[in-house]
């Protein structure tokens, strides 16, 4: 089910939900609560099991800028990318039910992006474990009442903002697709990976491959719930590490072209061993009895990406990279 209006927002806000009852009316609120008031917040209920539907169609009956599109389940990937098929926003801003933002979140981003006619805007975010306690945290008081002075607010404008993936520096852009606010016509023509886990990280990264012109900013807009049924904490196993190689490959395809072969070794050098060391740390982790089907899963990753030359050892920690060649010539052993 689709409720629609004629009139085109400014901002479209797609909120895939999935068993999150708990969460969504914070979440909701928070964004009812914006001092930019032009936007529209394209729910999709992916099949949720829960009484999801129930409190969605209660704030729907409210505020007439809550649209409802009811699937089967089909992940997160699929929820998103079907409530991107309907958004009529001008920008595009992703947020999940379990989480909640700023009042001043719209307001900030789409200004910066407007005055510096900018493709991309970029925040920080607050990662907190007592947002699921069931109790208002002194976060959750503090993010209704305004107090940021958005024109004192530090800023920087980027053309190419891949360079600043980096956990170092004032300024950095991170991988979330939810610290971001997107022109439409910027993300028209990708779409997040359908049936995986991590997929932020391969669309965000594919996204800066257009070198778009992009506004950095160090304030902190998004309230990130450590929510323990969310995808990102799942059990640990063999399908998070093909999971992992096929984003990997997602971005490969992307950025293999001479036009992009500096950045794409920047990505060897500075991006990928941080996300084969993620791999190594679940394989280290998991329980005793699927590990070894794990090793197996990352070595198979492995061996296919040292074939297109994106394993190399700067960037790696000397005892992690000794471990992925030795896992990588297990796989030469059984290839030959």
């Amino acid at each position: 089910m689709i409720n629609a209006t004629d009139k085109s927002p400014k901002i479209s806000v797609i909120i895939p939900i999935f068993n999150v009852e708990k969460f969504l009316p914070r979440c909701l609120d928070s964004v009812l609560e914006q001092t930019f008031k032009d936007f529209e917040v394209i729910c999709v209920n992916d099949g949720s099991p829960d009484n999801c539907d129930k409190i969605l169609e209660q704030y729907a009956q409210k505020d007439n800028r809550i649209k409802i599109v009811t699937q089967k389940n089909q992940g997160l990937s699929m929820a998103r990318n079907n409530g991107f098929k309907v958004a009529k926003g001008e920008y595009i801003y992703f947020l999940d039910s379990d989480d909640f933002i700023h009042p001043q979140l719209l307001e900030y981003t789409y200004n910066l992006a407007t005055k510096n006619n900018a493709d991309l805007v970029s925040f920080e975010y607050i990662k907190n474990r007592n947002f699921d306690s069931g109790m208002e945290t002194n976060i959750e008081k503090s993010y209704k009442s305004p107090l940021i002075a958005l024109d004192k607010a530090e800023t920087l404008v980027v053309t190419e903002p891949l360079k600043f993936w980096t956990k170092k520096g004032k300024f950095r852009i991170s991988f979330n697709a939810w610290t971001k606010l997107y022109k439409k016509s910027l993300i028209q023509d990708f779409a997040f990976i359908a049936g995986i886990h991590y997929e932020d990280y391969p669309f965000v990264c594919s996204i800066l491959s257009r070198k778009p012109k992009c506004v950095l900013t160090t304030l902190k807009m998004y309230y990130y719930t450590c929510n323990p049924d969310s995808i990102s904490n799942k059990k640990i196993n063999p399908k998070q590490i093909k999971d992992y190689h096929a984003g990997i490959n997602y971005i490969y395809d992307t950025y293999n072209k001479p036009e992009l072969a500096d950045e794409l070794n920047f990505l060897k050098k500075d991006f990928i061993p941080n996300i084969l060391k993620q791999q190594l740390a679940k394989c280290r982790n998991a329980d005793k009895e699927i590990r070894p089907l794990m090793y197996e899963a990352f070595a198979e990753e492995l061996y296919d990406l040292n074939s297109k030359k994106l394993i190399g050892w700067r960037g790696h920690n000397l005892l992690r990279y000794i471990t992925y060649l030795r896992l990588i010539k297990s796989i030469s052993l059984k290839v030959k």
